[in-house]
């Protein structure tokens, strides 16, 4: 059965890992995502020199707790992976195969003022070329590296993405798709069905169409029956990724109403999981 699993972005930028671990092991979650951009702080070990030892620890402490890792979010500039060699970017692949996490969600490169559908083969050439290095590095130790949706234009349209991932040839790239980018530039469901197996990882949240609100599914005005639809259609066999982080960072203060938060994802989850 697909699993739900939640993101480590529910909680405050530099947040113990280990203690949110313990929280959605409580909450009913044993599979997350590892969100390495909020990792970024100032004196987080992820930047330090011993940020493998960090990786290791957080892993022996999931594995303590029957909590595993799906996937984590990545950090980086991709222009920097082909130009200049990004040492934080890359770290990103090696927590990934120290935790076990099967897919690197990383966002495509914007070219400023060139999003437009005229523009799509440029964007799909540039991407393959900045990327390259960074899939080739996460092929080598077995890690996949997914390519996110984003909310402009080419980079929220279903072909430029394929054309990417194609374009790196590697079983080791697919896609990411997040349903709160796809609302905001009005992305079908069904258009996500040509993908087919290049779709290997979903990012599941909620907006009204206009901001990356990052809410609850069905808290907002996406198509969440069509994407069951089209994902069983598909036969989508990733699991079921939250990242609906945004109403548990307002209640910082309201321990109560983060458990609530969370049980309203768990019961949301089932309820999508049982549309396939």
């Amino acid at each position: 059965m697909m699993k739900i699993v939640n993101t480590t972005s529910v909680y405050m930028p530099g947040t113990d890992i280990c203690w949110v671990i313990d929280q959605l092991k409580d909450a009913g979650f044993d599979c997350l995502d590892l969100a390495l951009d909020y990792c970024c702080t100032p004196g987080h070990p992820f930047l330090s020199d011993n940020y493998m030892d960090w990786a290791r620890t957080v892993k022996a402490y999931a594995d303590s707790k029957g909590v595993s890792f799906y996937q984590c979010h990545g950090v980086g500039d991709p222009q920097h992976f082909y130009n200049k060699p990004d040492d934080v970017a890359y770290r990103s692949i090696d927590v990934a195969q120290a935790l076990d996490i099967q897919w690197i969600a990383m966002h495509p490169k914007e070219i400023q003022g060139k999003t437009d559908e005229q523009y799509d083969d440029l964007f799909v050439s540039e991407n393959v070329k900045w990327f390259t290095p960074f899939v080739k590095k996460a092929e080598s130790v077995g890690v996949g590296v997914a390519i996110e949706n984003l909310p402009w234009p080419n980079a929220n349209r279903v072909k430029p993405l394929g054309a990417i991932v194609d374009g790196l040839q590697s079983r080791f790239v697919g896609v990411c798709w997040d349903t709160g980018h796809a609302n905001i530039n009005g992305t079908k469901p069904e258009e996500i069905e040509v993908l087919g197996n290049r779709l290997v990882t979903v990012h599941l949240h909620d907006n009204h169409g206009v901001h990356d609100e990052h809410s609850i599914p069905m808290d907002g005005t996406y198509d969440w029956f069509g994407l069951m639809d089209t994902l069983k259609k598909m036969g989508y066999k990733g699991e079921f990724v939250l990242e609906a982080h945004h109403q548990m960072l307002e209640a910082k203060d309201d321990v109560e109403m983060q458990r609530k938060l969370l049980a309203r994802m768990i019961e949301v989850g089932h309820q999508l999981i049982g549309k396939m």
